[in-house]
């Protein structure tokens, strides 16, 4: 599914030396504090639940897990050295205490965590899948989603849903994005499509800070 994360294949003196920080695309302070600002400005609260969806080595988790209470962080990510990279940061942090979840899991089995959350991220997930994967994505969160929860993601944009070629994105470090391989541009209509007659509505978010000038969209369910 996620080529490019699969092949990810940390050492455990690659996780000491903090190599993952780099691993994921860098930028991890910035990245990371970006995603817990933008989540408390849409109204979470350290008593909600939150799950984190390619949560990875926890660069964006670490935040959360830190202000949420205990037990209501859930991270799911598909490369288990990645997630290994992950409770390295937790034990650093000293975090243990906050008894946070984190699972591997390639096909978004949510129900695993066995609860219901108030608010999910997928931040520079959907960029890296094909749309039979966020499709997938978006059908097992529906089942995991309390009503009038949350979901937000990023993506990369393209103006033209009937465009095909390449697309540099503007003002993200010279990212090119293509319809068919990773790293993937969408139009906005095809998640529209992709909820057609579910319980989740979409939003338009747009712009909100990412230095690779990833697009937001929220989806809620009614």
């Amino acid at each position: 599914m996620w080529n490019q994360y699969y092949r990810i294949n940390l050492t455990d003196q690659e996780i000491q030396r903090g190599s993952h920080r780099n691993q994921i695309g860098g930028k991890w302070n910035e990245i990371g504090e970006l995603q817990f600002r933008f989540m408390k400005e849409q109204g979470l609260q350290p008593d909600h639940e939150l799950l984190d969806i390619g949560c990875g080595s926890l660069r964006g988790g670490i935040f959360f897990i830190e202000y949420l209470n205990e037990g209501k962080y859930s991270g799911l990510d598909l490369n288990s050295s990645l997630i290994k990279a992950g409770q390295s940061e937790i034990k650093k942090a000293g975090l243990m205490s906050k008894k946070p979840t984190l699972l591997v899991n390639d096909s978004f089995h949510f129900n695993l965590f066995k609860k219901k959350f108030d608010y999910a991220i997928a931040q520079s997930v959907f960029t890296h899948l094909p749309v039979n994967v966020i499709q997938r994505c978006l059908i097992h969160l529906e089942q995991v989603l309390n009503p009038g929860g949350k979901f937000y993601a990023t993506f990369f944009e393209t103006e033209s849903k009937f465009h095909v070629d390449p697309v540099n994105q503007p003002n993200s470090g010279g990212v090119v994005t293509k319809i068919d391989s990773d790293p993937y541009h969408y139009h906005i209509s095809l998640f529209e499509y992709l909820i057609e007659g579910s319980s989740l509505q979409m939003e338009y978010i747009g712009d909100w800070g990412h230095p690779r000038n990833q697009k937001m969209i929220s989806f809620s369910k009614i």
